[in-house]
């Protein structure tokens, strides 16, 4: 089995969606591509979005799922389904499984559904490889390319109930260079020491405030904050709440890419 070795001189990372639960009109869900071979998150409509943007999704060699709430999760029966046509048209031969990494709770079920809803067993035609690689918060996840880090975000479920959601930390194996992230997530101040001194620091700016996501910005002494998963209309006034506490941060705009 051929082993993938990437060679950037800097990290990349391409933000395909920005927007909140419901993205705005020509928008997408939070969601960004790290070395143009890992998807975090899916959004709604990533297969698409990636295309909007040059980006050919069959590239794609793993999937990080912050949390299995719908809206980060919703469009992974498109990549399947994508993945699936490719191989059937002869444009899509990985050399090893596509690797999906996320919470152990309900990854699974998930992804079992995503299969199910496919019809993969009647259509075995489309069927790709998958291997899952389930988390409990606390975990981490390492093969030749990277390692990722994972702390317990502090969010709830529709219930109120507390989720397993991921703020995580990733490592490129091949520089050492990493950046950190968190998915959905209220103010938790433990963020702050596990992503202490990130180049780059993308914190949700939906469940928490600007200002909190800021304040954890300051604390861990990162480079620069990028604020995502938040509406449109309100990006102007997200932006000026953050720079009052921490002056680099930024809205990360979809199909902009940014070097560690």
């Amino acid at each position: 089995m051929t082993v993938w070795k990437w060679r950037y001189k800097d990290m990349k990372i391409t933000f395909i969606g920005t927007s909140a639960c419901i993205p705005d009109v020509g928008r997408e869900v939070a969601s960004f591509i790290i070395n143009d071979k890992v998807l975090v998150d899916t959004g709604w409509c990533n297969v698409l979005k990636m295309r909007e943007y040059g980006i050919n999704p069959a590239d794609m060699q793993y999937l990080i799922l912050t949390h299995l709430h719908q809206d980060h999760y919703i469009g992974l029966p498109q990549i399947i389904f994508y993945l699936g046509i490719k191989k059937l048209q002869g444009n899509y031969s990985p050399q090893k499984p596509f690797t999906i990494i996320g919470p152990s709770e309900r990854l699974k079920e998930v992804v079992d559904k995503a299969v199910e809803f496919l019809q993969i067993p009647r259509f075995p035609e489309l069927s790709v490889e998958l291997n899952l690689a389930p988390l409990s918060p606390g975990e981490s996840y390492k093969n030749d390319d990277f390692r990722l880090d994972t702390l317990q975000a502090k969010h709830l479920s529709g219930r109120n109930v507390p989720t397993e959601a991921f703020v995580c930390k990733f490592t490129e194996a091949s520089t050492g260079k990493f950046f950190a992230f968190t998915g959905d997530t209220s103010f938790h101040p433990p963020i702050a020491e596990f992503v202490k001194g990130a180049p780059v620091f993308i914190h949700d700016a939906c469940h928490s405030s600007a200002k909190e996501a800021a304040d954890i910005a300051g604390m861990a002494r990162v480079g620069s904050l990028y604020l995502i998963h938040h509406p449109e209309e309100k990006a102007k006034e997200v932006l000026a709440e953050a720079k009052k506490v921490f002056p680099r941060s930024f809205l990360a705009k979809e199909g902009e890419t940014v070097e560690v």
